[in-house]
């Protein structure tokens, strides 16, 4: 029991903090496993498409458009380090909930926690700029 002198704070106050204190450290945790438990990390994203710009290849390429695992690029197609993210994985990416995407590219400047995104044109690339996201990885099951 607690008994407070009018004009007596500091017990109070000293409360308050040992909450705050407690009530900090139990969110900060529970941030932690919730990351661990969803594997999600922040990447620097960057955007590219099939262009001559973007993969220097031209149109009458045989391998124009053509991803590092050999399939064609389309929406839900991304560049990764292939050492950070395994070719073949499913991510979510926040910002475009209705979308699972694929590893199935790499690309020279895509080292470490940085993510291409395909996207269907050079325009909508270059809108896209760079920005730093969060990438969930899609456990199969």
């Amino acid at each position: 029991m607690v008994i407070r002198r009018k004009g007596s704070t500091g017990l109070l106050c000293t409360r308050k903090s040992v909450t705050v204190f407690f009530a900090s450290i139990f969110i900060f945790l529970s941030s932690m496993f919730f990351v661990n438990i969803v594997d999600a990390e922040v990447f620097k994203a960057t955007a590219y498409c099939s262009c001559e710009k973007c993969c220097d290849k031209d149109p009458s390429d045989k391998w124009y458009g053509i991803t590092a695992t050999g399939k064609r690029a389309r929406w839900g197609t991304v560049a990764v380090d292939k050492r950070v993210i395994k070719l073949g994985s499913r991510l979510r990416i926040k910002g475009f909930p209705n979308t699972i995407f694929r590893a199935e590219d790499v690309g020279g400047a895509i080292k470490g926690n940085r993510i291409d995104v395909w996207f269907p044109s050079h325009r909508e690339a270059l809108n896209f700029g760079v920005q730093k996201i969060v990438v969930q990885r899609v456990r199969n099951g």
